[in-house]
């Protein structure tokens, strides 16, 4: 019973900690009770243990992994439970991994340091399909995340971890011990905030090189619109469009921005020999029109098909109308965008419903938007730190310009989770973050990790915006890259090493006196 309690209570602390509820301070306290009682069970309890707490935990976190199943493929109720339980069993073994190697840590006297680095090397290693970091949680506290353009997300982990495994060492210890117990973890935790205090002053005094003016579109368009496969519906919503934006005073804006799969046609000038495309082409042909109408660039999320298969991609056109240029998602979402293994088993293509069969960019592009150049991204890309950092090293850009559309997943959960994972791209590599979605929430967090624009969900709306950028201000991060998740392997290997060769040598010599 003690360690089913321990269970619940570590698996309620994770979800809690995390939008819907977004009680960020139980973050800290989180892996607490599995800490409390790992340390006296066997090494498959302690495995079983932590699967079965992150279970729970990823099946809370995820819970709209089930309405999207209905949503998008159609899956009967009873199915769509079962693709959540399948996700979270899959995601609920990195935590039980994670108590495994922290198992003999949890009681030692440094484990304020060890057990968050191991918990740190699963976050980083584990193949997650939707990859989110216990640091997260603090993406709504900008001097909570100012660590991370030295450590990446990571930090934020770590720091949460430290201060959860002091508390189960004082939990543990009597007398004047407890208060040595928490001695470690106070180290880290006030270097956090120290350095965060001092880096959070100093990034928002930095002046900005410029300031780019852009319309952020919002047209709402849902998932039960998108449904609406015929021609008169597409139209309609392109109408949707262009009646949003004309709407705006747009005199003094730099670009408009539409969100991800916004244009509900295949963007092509000419059908290329293919038959049907005749509303293709003409909604096309009305867009570049629209576009000289307004002379104003126009930057859209849209379907392309340059070959055989269809590419997810933002196009950029000029005040002219002329194509500037165009980047093709590169980390395409499994279920979503391809079926996993469809190129060996060429029978899962189009085996669910609203899985596409997507063909993946190769490079990554910078975007002139008035004086500066925005890397975009497209929904779930600017979820990961390595690719985010050295895409953005690549092209030299100024800003982040993310397209997303979250329609399919529900007004619960998944809007806030899908921006709080997106957020430490800003401090990691101290440039802005603009997130533009088709229905909510668009957001702008500058280089400091503030919120400077925010919708709600399924609000119809335009909004004219100012992105300060190019302060000039360093990002350690950038330069080193994920140097701290290495560092907390080395350290991991050495914590959980050492002892063991220690143990080995000893039984060996052990059995060579008994033997003498």
């Amino acid at each position: 019973m003690r360690i089913l309690g321990a269970v619940l209570a570590s698996a309620a602390c994770l979800a809690l900690a995390l939008p819907d509820a977004g009680l960020w301070p139980l973050a800290f306290v989180a892996w607490t009770p599995l800490l409390l009682v790992l340390p006296r069970t066997g090494a498959w309890k302690a495995l079983l243990a932590g699967w079965l707490a992150g279970a729970l935990a990823n099946a809370a976190i995820f819970h709209w992994i089930s309405h999207t199943a209905i949503s998008m493929s159609s899956f009967p109720p009873i199915a769509a439970a079962g693709v959540l339980a399948a996700y979270a069993a899959w995601s609920g073994l990195s935590v039980g991994v994670a108590a495994l190697l922290v198992r003999p840590l949890a009681a030692g006297r440094l484990a304020a340091l060890t057990v968050p680095a191991a918990v740190v090397v699963v976050e980083w290693l584990w193949p997650h399909l939707f990859p989110w970091h216990l640091g997260n949680a603090f993406f709504r506290v900008p001097l909570l995340l100012q660590g991370m353009d030295v450590t990446g997300v990571y930090g934020g982990s770590f720091v949460a971890v430290s201060v959860a495994a002091s508390v189960a060492s004082v939990l543990r210890a009597g007398g004047r011990a407890r208060f040595l117990a928490f001695v470690p973890a106070a180290v880290v935790l006030a270097a956090w905030l120290g350095y965060g205090a001092v880096r959070l002053a100093q990034v928002r005094d930095a002046a900005p090189a410029g300031v780019v003016r852009l319309a952020l579109v919002q047209p709402d368009i849902t998932a039960e619109d998108k449904k609406h496969k015929d021609a008169a519906s597409r139209k309609a919503l392109f109408a949707r469009l262009t009646g949003l934006t004309g709407s705006a005073d747009l005199s003094r804006v730099d670009a408009v921005v539409w969100p991800e799969g916004a244009f509900p046609f295949y963007f092509a000038l000419d059908a290329g020999g293919r038959k049907g495309w005749e509303n293709v082409v003409e909604t096309s042909r009305r867009l570049v029109e629209f576009v000289r109408g307004t002379g104003k660039t126009l930057v859209f999320g849209s379907l392309t098909k340059p070959g055989d298969r269809a590419r997810n991609s933002v196009v950029m056109l000029g005040p002219d109308g002329a194509e500037v240029g165009r980047y093709d998602k590169r980390k395409l979402l499994a279920f979503g965008e391809y079926m996993p293994l469809s190129d060996v088993f060429t029978g899962l293509k189009k085996a669910v419903k609203e899985v596409s069969d997507m063909e993946a960019g190769t490079r990554p592009v910078a975007l002139p938007i008035g004086g500066a150049k925005a890397l975009p991204s497209i929904c779930y890309e600017a979820i990961l730190p390595t690719f985010t950092r050295e895409a953005l090293e690549e092209t030299g850009a100024d800003l982040v310009l993310n397209f997303t559309n979250d329609a399919w997943f529900g007004e619960s959960g998944a809007p806030a989770q899908h921006l709080m994972v997106q957020v430490p791209r800003a401090v990691e590599l101290r440039v802005p973050l603009v997130r533009q979605t088709e229905t909510g929430i668009s957001a702008i967090v500058t280089a400091a990790g503030d919120f400077v624009h925010e919708t709600g969900v399924h609000e119809r709306r335009v909004d004219l915006v100012d992105v300060a950028y190019g302060a000039g201000v360093s990002s350690p991060y950038r330069a080193i890259g994920d140097l701290f998740a290495w560092l907390c392997a080395a350290g991991t290997l050495a914590a959980i090493g050492v002892p063991a060769v220690a143990r080995y040598r000893s039984g060996k010599k052990s059995r060579s006196a008994r033997m003498g």
